[in-house]
Parts: C-alpha cells; structure tokens; sequence
C-alpha cells in the first residue's frame, strides 16, 4: 500500500512538472497567437504526419529486434512479438513514471517467455548503455557540423545550465550541512546494518549485478554483428525521419534540412529523459530551437512541436495498449 501511494506521488509530481511547462508555454499568448497556432494545426498536411506515424512504428519494430538478438546469447529464443510487445507496453509506463518502462518490459518477457528477470534486465540496461553512446556519438557530431548554429542553444540548455544549478547549490550553506548531514548519516546506517546489507548483496543484489553483467557481454556474443549494428542505426535513423518527415507538414519548416530534424532529436532527448514522455518539457525545447535557431516563426515553431510529440503519443498510447490485449490473447496457449 505504502509503495502504491509512493508511485501514485511521484506520478502526480512529474505530470505537474509537465503541466508547469505547458503552462509556462501557453500562458502569455494572445487569442491572435492561439488562434494562428490553431489555424497552423488546422493548414497542416497530415499526409507527413501519417508518414511519420510509420516511421515511429518501424523504429519500435527495430528496437524490438535487436532486443531479442541480445537475449538470443544467453539461451532465450523469444518471439518477436512478444518483444515487441513488451517494448510497446514499456514505452506506455514510461509516460507515468521514468524508467518504469523498463522494468514493466522486463516483467512481460518474465512472465510469457519465461526469460530471468535479471537477464532481462541486464539486456535492457546494456541497450540503454548503447544508445547513450549514439546519443553521444551524434551530439558531437551535430555540434561538430552545425557549431555556429547551435553551439550556443547547447551552453544555454545543458552545459550553462547544470553548472550554474550546481554553483547555486554550493553557495548555499544549509546545502553543505544538509549535503554533510546526509552523508554522516549513511556512514552510520551503513554500518549498523551492515550485516542486513551483506546478507542482501550476496543475495538479490549479485543476481541483479550478474544479471546485468551478463546482459552486456550478450553484445560480444550476438550471432550477427553486423546485423545488430544496422538496426541500431535505423534505430536512431527512425527517430530523426520522423521529425524530418514532420517538416514536410508545414510550408515554414519545409525548407529545413535534414540535420536540423538530428539537432532537434538531440536536445529533445534531454526533456524525454527530464520530464516522463516529455511532456511539455520536449515542446519547450524544439520551440526554443526552431524560433532562435532557425528563425522558425512562434506560431509555427509551437504547432510543429505539439504536431511531432503529439504523432508519438498517440502511437505509444494506441499500440501500448493494444500490445496488452495481444499479450494475453496470442500467449494464451501458454497457459498465462
């Protein structure tokens, strides 16, 4: 019970922070403004946005396979569409609490596939390992090729941004003392119960840790490397058409090039990973983007970004829960 209310808070804690930035975001507009965005929502050519819709789609299918590809290693021959599934449903979760998605995911291959929940686990944290690392590649990489555009966007964003909060915080004395409080304070819980937590470590904790430890040696291990390699650059690939294709939607952002749509994929992963499905926060972002970037009007800018996340909620939603249905229904020889 106590656990449940925890999660129902953080839920409700994240989904204000959310709230807080669309508000931020709508509040000072005009009826004329609304009205233009409304009207720019209205004049879109929802062709691309379909398009779009796709796009999205087969890079779930992608993630799909190549999660399945690094379970194959460790003894798990799993369908693919329970993989699917199973990504799909992990991707709803994450739009209630962050990183839940991943652990629900896990759950559902545990329970109609019968793979160790460790395992799972362990391949799902060396998929993020990997993707953090094309994130990274292609941030650089975008900041090597468009530096006098955005080399500013990402100071303020991100670089400025983080050091400024943490030279904030320690200006601050009762941070020092809270920060110190804490820290003595661990010390000693640690060693009044440091039996509890041996016992647990060599319990629980070393399969999680053995688990995880085995899920990135699986990458070493997969059967085609090649193969791996190349759905995890459609993977990212998938990501940035589906933005690309979303410019097509609007006469503004249609002359905008492709690697506008990979700057825009960059720094809107930063609010996907602050606020859960990163709502709001990824629509600040690409609004800030496209109006002081590229010069992209206020108007357009805004319908854009609600055009783009909006094409991606609404296909997690519907395939999330139709992945719940499917679960049960074509798993059901399974006796589950």
């Amino acid at each position: 019970m106590k656990k449940q209310i925890t999660n129902i808070l953080k839920f409700f804690f994240f989904l204000s922070i959310g709230i807080l930035l669309i508000w931020l975001a709508v509040h000072n507009k005009t009826e004329e403004e609304i009205s233009n965005i409304k009207l720019a929502i209205k004049q879109a050519n929802y062709f691309w946005i379909v398009v779009s819709l796709v796009v999205t789609g087969l890079s779930h299918v992608f993630r799909a396979i190549r999660w399945r590809m690094l379970l194959k290693p460790l003894g798990h021959q799993v369908k693919i569409s329970n993989t699917f599934f199973a990504v799909m449903v992990g991707y709803l979760a994450n739009f209630a609490l962050p990183r839940l998605g991943e652990v629900t995911r896990c759950g559902i291959l545990t329970k109609y596939e019968k793979v160790p929940f460790t395992e799972a686990f362990g391949t799902v944290v060396t998929e993020r390992a990997l993707d953090l690392v094309c994130l990274i590649i292609i941030f650089f990489t975008t900041l090597a090729l468009e530096f006098k555009r955005i080399s500013g966007i990402a100071n303020e964003l991100i670089f400025t941004s983080f050091a400024d909060k943490i030279h904030v915080l320690m200006q601050k004395q009762i941070f020092l003392i809270c920060l110190g409080t804490f820290f003595i304070l661990f010390i000693t819980l640690l060693y009044y119960f440091r039996a509890k937590i041996r016992n647990l470590i060599s319990g629980k904790v070393s399969n999680l840790v053995k688990g995880i430890w085995d899920g990135l040696k699986s990458v070493a291990k997969v059967e085609k490397p090649g193969l791996f390699v190349f759905h995890t650059i459609a993977i990212w690939t998938m990501y940035i058409l589906q933005v690309y294709v979303c410019f097509f939607a609007f006469g503004e952002t249609s002359q905008l090039a492709f690697s506008v749509a990979i700057v825009i994929v960059v720094f809107g992963s930063v609010g996907i990973i602050a606020v859960p499905g990163g709502t709001g926060a990824y629509q600040a972002i690409v609004i800030q983007i496209l109006t002081s970037v590229y010069l992209i009007s206020a108007t357009v800018a805004f319908a854009f970004a609600w055009a783009v996340w909006t094409t991606q909620f609404v296909l997690i939603l519907f395939l999330g829960l139709l992945s719940l249905v499917l679960l049960a229904i074509l798993n059901k020889e399974k006796g589950h």
